[in-house]
Order: C-alpha cells, then structure tokens, then sequence
C-alpha cells in the first residue's frame, strides 16, 4: 500500500509539469517545496523595538490554488530578522503575502508544492480517524518507546561535538532498527527539574522566549523528522516543575512563539501538560487545573495552522472513570497513564471507554515493564497486553524500566541495559498486526461474547482471545464468510477454520479455538473480489436481468459478461475497436433493454445484436460519454462541437447511422474545447450534462427536456477545473454532481447548488465517477482505490481499496448500480493517471453495498 500512495504522488506531480501561467511566473519558475515538508522566507526589520517580541507582529496569509485561506504568523530570531515557517498539506500552487502590524506595505509571491518521500505529518487516519496516521497514507502503525530525561540534554550528548560518544546516535540507531517509530520524551520543551528526573541536565529552555534554546531544541528535532521518528513530548508545554509562564497574556505568547517557529515538524505531536497535572498541583504553580487546560487546549486548537495532535497526559484514573479532555473539540487522542493490570478485560474497558469513533488512543504507561508501580510482567503478560492493547485500536508506549519511570534503559538511554527479550517480544505482536488492515477496522466488542474485536462488519473481523475457548460472532449477511485460527504465540502457525453460511437470524456462529497452544486469534472475512481479466480502463454496465457487460482495453476493445443465473463469466470476446488513445476516451458501455451492450472507445463504436459485433463510426474521438434512453436510443458527447458550440453530440437508434444534434452550449458557448462532458439520462428521457470550461463558472449544469434539440437550462456549479465533473440524478429528480477534486454539489432550486463538502480527496486526473443504484445510493469513486458511498442520505466516509493482487497500484475504478448495491470494477498494475495503467494490469470485479461493503460476486 506504500507504493500506492508514493504512485499517487508520482501523478500529482504529473499536473503540474506544464509551463502553465500562474499570474505572472510560470509553474516550472517557481521554488518548490514538498508536501509537509519546510517552507522559510527570513524577512529583516532595523526598526528599534523595545521588546521586538510584543511590539510587532509578522502576518502572513497564504492562499492554495482552489481559495483556501491560511493566516499565519512569522517569530523574531534575534538580530532584527523574523522568520516565516510553514509546512504546506496540499499540493500545487500556494500564493503569499506577509507584512509588519506598525507597516501595512505587503510582499508577495508563490511557491508550489510537490510530493514527498520524507516524513508526513502525523495526524488522525485520513480514511480512518479511529487510528492515527500520517499524512494520506492508508496504513501507518505507530510503536512507540519511552525516554528518558536526558535525550534532549547537552551535557549528555552535544550534536556539535562528534567525540563525546554520540550517546543520541547510538540510541537511536539502536530505536530504528527495533522497530520504534514514536518516542516519548520525558524533559523535553520543559524541563521537570527534580532530582533523578530533568534536575541537572541541560535541556533547551523555551521561556522565557530565547531563539538560541529554540535552536537548540530544533538540531534535536530536525534529527527525529529525518529519521521518521514521531516525537511526543511526555511533559508536554506546561510540565511538572518545568519553565513556563502563568500569566495568560504571556502564555499566548509562548504558545504563539512556539507554533510559528516549531509549528513546522510533521513529526510532532502536541501535549499540553504532563505528567498527570491534576495529581501533583504543587509542580504546576496552582496554574494547571480544568479550566486553565481547557482554555489553552481551545486557543491552540484556534491558531496551529498545522493541526497537530492535541492531547494531556491524564493519571491512572482515566482508565477507571473515563479521560476528562476526550470529548473537549480540541482534543485529539487520549493519553492514559493506566490500566496497569494482568488482568486483559480490565486493561481494555479501559483503553477502549476513553476512545472514540474519531479519536485515537495513546496508551502511554500501561506496560512498562520493571517499573516499581505496575505488577511484575512476565513474557506472557507481555505479549498478551500488547496484544490487548493493539486490538482496543490504541498506540503501545513501551518501556524499559528498573525501578521509577526514570530508571532502567528508559532512563539511562544506555544500550548496556537493554533487556533485548522484553522488546522483541512487543516487536513480534507489532510485526503481525502490521500486516491486516487494522486501518479499515474499528473495535466492535457489540459483535463478539468473548474477545477482543476490530472489524469491518460484513468483510472482515480479528478477535484476540487471550486464552483456549470459544467466541461467538454475529454475522448477518446474504454470503458466506471464511475463517482461520492465528496462533498468537506463533503467528506463522495459521490453522484453517470452518466455513460459515450465516443464519439470516439473530443467532450467534459459534468458532471454538484449537485444542493446544494459549491466546489464539480468529480471522473470519468473506471471499474478496477476484481478477476476471487483463487489460486496462474498465468500465461495466448492468442489465435488467442483473447480468454484467465488462469491456476494458488489450490491444483494443475485449468484452465479457457476467450471466447472473448461472454465475459465470462469458469467454473474453475482441470487439474489434483498436482503443485509439484510450487514456483520453477510454471504454464506456451501456446496454438496451434486449440486454446488448454498445460500447464507444477511441474513436470508434460498436454494438452488439445478439449474433455479432456491428460498428457504426461517429465524429467523436476524445473526452466522450456514451448513454442510452428508455427507448435504446443512444447519445454520444464529445469534445469540439458540431455548430456553433464547443460540445458536439451525436446520436442514432436501430440500425441508423449517427447524426448531429445541436451543440449544448451553442446559446452559452464553453471558453474552450476541453469541456470531459457527462451525461445522465433519466427515465423520462431528460438528457442531464455537466461540462468542464463553463462560461461562467467552470463546472456548469446544462438539461434538455426534448432529446437534445434544445437546452433551456444553463447553471453555473463550481470553480472547480480539474478533471472531470459527473452527473447522476435520482428517482426523485434530485441532480448531483462531483467535480474533479471530488466535492459534490446538489441542485436544490432553480439554479441553486448547494455544496455537500468534499467527499473524496481526489488530485490530477484521479476522475472520481459517480454511480447510483436503483434506491438512490451513491457511489463516489477514484483513481487509487479511494471511494466514499451514501447509504440512504448519509455519506460513509472516505475509503481506500486494498489491492486483491499482488500488483502495487489501484487505478480507475468504476461502478454500475443495481438494486440496492452496485458492482465495482478497478484496475491494479503500474502506471499512473496521467496515462493510465498498463495492458498487463488485472480487472478486478466485485460487489460494493452502499455503506462500504466490498465483496466478491454472489
């Protein structure tokens, strides 16, 4: 799935390569920066300020390609020069504009935004926010290690000095290669100055406000982004015993100072107070209750331009009556100190109650092995409670302890301590979970009478079972499902399982462990999607008889069909169309009501009769939409118009040639020729188009209520130009449309569309497709395997499809309702959307259910 998305940026960057005006410097002049990645412009000020760090402020306001607006701030680096940092989440061009509060003189420019392969931010799951994740990626699992104290302190290891032992180095060599991808940082923005803990080591001081300790926070934290290590400061801003202002006029101003100079790192997880700042009043300065944390978590949450992760670190009693901050809109995950148990039911009630369906959990101190405060772990406890942990869909903080949180390897950092055993058996439990797609579940313990349960209901279900028994699962759905038993001491040893035909009742399957070994973990899913073919750019139709009419391009057009009775495909047929250019018109079929299939591909047409392949050739040959009335009479849409317009249609019926219908756009002609038209044809035989290079707006609506002959109605939609808009219309004559970015628009007046948000996270060239079943479920889908539905007026959320082959890249997906689900068809290969994907890549067919259900045919 990595390779997927770094693919996805390989066509992202494909947009932007033409020499495209963009004001008055072209894309290929302008600086570039990556995604996520440091954007810095130093700006010099000689003006005298009394106090440079309250007298003025820089303001910045930065704007993306489609108007989003982000107001920033720059910070004063000493020597009379401020510094702008920013780190861009979106790619393509970004216009900026910056100026001083006592002088409005503004400067600007551009700069543009390319992928990455460093770091991405962390941030909640993109398809998924149960979990954490980073940046769009699908899956990204966090295992994180406590530090101690020292780890940012200079009199232990100076990143400027290479012959005092690089102590830091040979620390985090030792991280990388076992495996730990987040660390958590006992003093670090603040110092917890006690004996045994911070008191003595020369940790960075951020208050007051010095840009040199700043710096020298940064050399560390540039070290951690590089290596792709997620850092979370244990202590947080405000810590124990640590240096930090009460005022609150001065607090704005260390929290501002803060963000704008540190704001930046992708890798930085934002912790307000730490540790447990209601147990130990006395090291807060009677500043750190309720309110006080409420209200600066609100303020942060108004000003990060870079939306971190916001969490406090809460003491043991979070996990017996519930995390006070979890449901604050501010807080992003949960950090808990507690349980501290054998006991695996007591360790997951807890974790699980302070989770939420769209917060994550960090359990923080919850296995810290030798530590003189949780009970004396033995291996199997070890690795039962990672598991445990893992399956309440929380992060595992892991450390290494002799006695207090300080001690031990967790304190000293000192390879010669590390009790090796301990963190390889928390690596194996993170090894295996690492492999299932934990990203495409949530914990469902309402499906399950014992164990531990992450499903994605009606696909797929894991339960951890933490001793012999057995587990009753509720399964209700119209196919069979499949299951194995995962040894979870030796996850290798995978022993087949029954098969299941559910009951259509309210009736548990009951799964009973294997007679041997200790914690098992059953795996039950149904079969998924299965390759039926080669080629590249699907497309498939749906009969009145629910039979399926596949075409896709192999050195021209081929065809199969799916016989819904006898649950078999037709052998692969040539259609005898070359494709001409098919990454610009690639294969659309629809079917008439005797069930034969038309198809238009390249430049080229064909239908079938019933005995044989026929070819009639329109005028058409690039950016087309083929679609068919009640009366089998077909439409095709083109670029470049026939008259006077810029859109040119065609049509014929029966054995008829094409012939010209009026251009849609001849009385509001579109500002150029490269309009990708669709169209949608109700069964009242209205013709519904959306077209690209409107003359107002760019997306625009256009209807004819006469087969073409006129068109009447003419409506500006969306400034959205990339490729390309779509167009369903449901039973109750309700029009939707989505642009190329994947917002959607519905008409809820004459001449009013509504925008309904974005609904996919498509980018160039991804062409999300619009589909509707015969209930009036939507189905929103696009290149990468990243798809949303809505299932009776509610949108599911955004998806991604994992591949079913071993091929590295999902490309375009399209859909065909039927009844009240569609059938899905994608292609997985190499390639990208700017071309397509290769003729070698597998067509892959299956069903896909209005709340995100994807499954094989049945």
């Amino acid at each position: 799935m990595m390779r997927i998305l770094k693919f996805i940026a390989t066509v992202l960057f494909v947009l932007f390569l033409p020499d495209k005006l963009l004001g008055q410097v072209s894309w290929n002049d302008l600086p570039k920066v990556e995604i996520y990645q440091l954007w810095e412009v130093e700006v010099k000020n000689n003006k005298t300020y009394t106090d440079p760090l309250r007298d003025v402020t820089l303001k910045v306001k930065l704007t993306t390609r489609d108007g989003r607006v982000v107001n920033h701030y720059g910070f004063y680096d000493g020597n009379n020069t401020w510094k702008i940092r920013f780190s861009p989440d979106d790619y393509g061009e970004w216009t900026y504009e910056y100026w001083f509060t006592d002088d409005q003189k503004k400067t600007s420019g551009e700069f543009g935004c390319i992928p990455t392969s460093k770091t991405e931010r962390v941030v909640k799951n993109a398809f998924n926010p149960f979990w954490l994740g980073k940046g769009r990626q699908p899956k990204t699992l966090f295992k994180s290690l406590h530090a101690g104290d020292r780890f940012f302190a200079y009199n232990w290891d100076d990143p400027a000095n290479p012959g005092d032992g690089n102590a830091r180095t040979l620390f985090l060599d030792w991280v990388v290669k076992n495996g730990y991808n987040m660390l958590s940082v006992a003093s670090c923005f603040t110092n917890r100055n006690e004996a045994g803990r911070g008191k003595g080591w020369d940790t960075p001081v951020l208050w007051p406000i010095n840009p040199a300790e700043y710096r020298k926070a940064e050399v560390i934290m540039d070290t951690l982004k590089n290596r792709g290590i997620t850092m979370f400061p244990f202590a947080g801003l405000f810590g124990l015993n640590g240096e930090w202002p009460v005022n609150w006029e001065d607090q704005q101003l260390y929290i501002r100072y803060f963000l704008a100079r540190m704001g930046h790192y992708p890798n930085l997880i934002l912790n307000i107070a730490g540790p447990e700042p209601f147990w130990a009043e006395y090291g807060y300065k009677n500043a750190m209750r309720l309110d006080d944390i409420k209200r600066i978590g609100a303020f942060i949450d108004s000003i990060d331009v870079h939306n971190h992760i916001l969490t406090v670190h809460n003491e043991t009693r979070a996990s017996q009556y519930g995390c006070p901050f979890i449901d604050e809109p501010w807080c992003d995950m949960t950090t808990l100190q507690g349980p501290k148990t054998f006991k695996p039911e007591e360790l997951f009630s807890g974790l699980s109650m302070n989770h939420r369906p769209d917060k994550t959990s960090y359990a923080h101190e919850t296995l810290w092995t030798g530590n003189m405060y949780h009970p004396a772990y033995s291996n199997d406890h070890i690795r039962k409670n990672t598991y445990t942990i893992l399956f309440s869909g929380s992060i595992l903080n892991f450390a290494d302890n002799n006695g207090n949180s300080s001690s031990g390897f967790t304190g000293s950092l000192d390879l010669k301590e590390v009790r090796q055993e301990k963190h390889d058996i928390v690596s194996s439990v993170h090894k295996w979970f690492a492999t299932i797609p934990f990203t495409r579940m949530t914990v469902r313990q309402d499906l399950v009478k014992q164990g531990f349960c992450l499903a994605r209901e009606g696909e797929e279900y894991y339960v951890y079972l933490d001793a012999r028994g057995k587990i009753e699962l509720y399964l209700d759905f119209p196919y069979p499902f499949t299951a194995e038993w995962i040894n979870a001491q030796n996850p290798s040893d995978v022993r087949k399982g029954k098969s299941v035909i559910p009951p259509f009742s309210l009736q548990h399957s009951t799964f009973e462990t294997p007679a041997d070994g200790d914690d098992w973990i059953l795996h039950v899913y149904a079969p998924r999607p299965t390759e039926v073919a080669k080629g590249n750019f699907p497309d498939i139709a749906v009969d009145r008889q629910g039979n399926i009419h596949l075409v896709y391009n192999r050195s021209g057009l081929m065809y199969r069909k799916y016989d819904a009775t006898k649950k078999e495909w037709s052998k692969e047929s040539a259609v005898g169309c070359p494709c001409v250019n098919p990454s610009r018109s690639d294969p659309d079929v629809v079917v008439d009501s005797k069930g034969n299939p038309h198809i238009y591909c390249g430049n080229e047409y064909a239908w079938f009769d019933g005995k044989k392949w026929n070819k009639v050739k329109p005028k058409g040959s690039r950016d087309s939409e083929l679609a068919i009335n009640s009366n089998d009479q077909i439409f095709l849409v083109s670029r470049g118009g026939n008259f006077k317009g810029n859109i040119g249609m065609e049509t014929r019926y029966g054995n008829t040639r094409w012939s010209f219908l009026p251009d849609p756009d001849e009385n509001g002609k579109s500002i150029n020729d490269h309009v990708y038209n669709d169209l949608f044809i109700t069964p009242d035989n209205t013709l519904h188009l959306v077209q690209r290079h409107g003359p107002v707006k760019e997306v625009t609506y256009r209807r004819s209520d006469d087969g073409g002959l006129t068109w009447p109605v003419e409506e500006a939609v969306s400034d959205d130009r990339a490729e390309s808009p779509h167009i369903v219309v449901t039973r109750a004559g309700k029009v939707v449309i989505s642009t190329g970015k994947g917002y959607l628009f519905e008409r809820t007046g004459e001449g009013i569309w509504t925008e309904r948000g974005r609904k996919v996270t498509a980018q160039a060239r991804h062409q999300p497709e619009l589909g509707i079943d015969n209930e009036d479920n939507l189905y929103l889908t696009s290149f990468g395997g990243i798809y949303n539905t809505c299932f009776r007026g509610r949108w599911m959320g955004e998806k991604f499809l994992p591949p079913v082959t071993g091929n590295p890249t999902i490309g375009f997906v399209e859909t065909a309702g039927y009844q009240n689900f569609a059938y899905i068809v994608w292609e997985e290969g190499k390639g990208h959307a700017e071309e397509g994907l290769g003729e070698d890549s597998s067509i892959v067919v299956g069903i896909i259910y209005p709340d995100g259900r994807i499954v094989v045919l049945h």
